[in-house]
């Protein structure tokens, strides 16, 4: 088994009252895909088909006000990794975990979401 991990960035505006008010993030985002290797290549995703599928997904987040997706109502960390999962998972074999990070490297927040059991 070989796992890939693509990132994608976005920026985007959310508030989840009653704990804060309309404000923005830089948030990246690190996807996980677990599969065997290509006996030839050696990845086990080819991301040239992958990533067309992230860059949807992105698209879907990027410059947007969080609140208005549908699905992401409360725009959590924990519910965006969620919603990203979901989205991703429904196009991409061998999805393992979305991580949502937001805030600059060394002092920033994240969650990591796996629907897998």
């Amino acid at each position: 088994m070989q796992q890939t991990l693509k990132e994608f960035g976005f920026e985007a505006a959310h508030q989840t009252p009653p704990h804060s008010g309309l404000h923005g993030h830089s948030f990246r985002v690190e996807v996980a895909l677990s599969g065997t290797p290509d006996p030839v290549f050696g990845w086990s995703h080819n991301l040239d088909e992958v990533e067309p599928v992230i860059d949807a997904v992105r698209r879907e987040l990027d410059h947007r006000y969080l609140n208005d997706i549908e699905g992401l109502s409360v725009p959590t960390l924990e519910n965006v990794a969620r919603w990203i999962w979901h989205r991703l998972n429904a196009r991409l074999d061998g999805l393992e975990r979305v991580v949502v990070r937001r805030g600059q490297p060394g002092v920033s927040e994240a969650c990591a979401y796996s629907g897998k059991h």
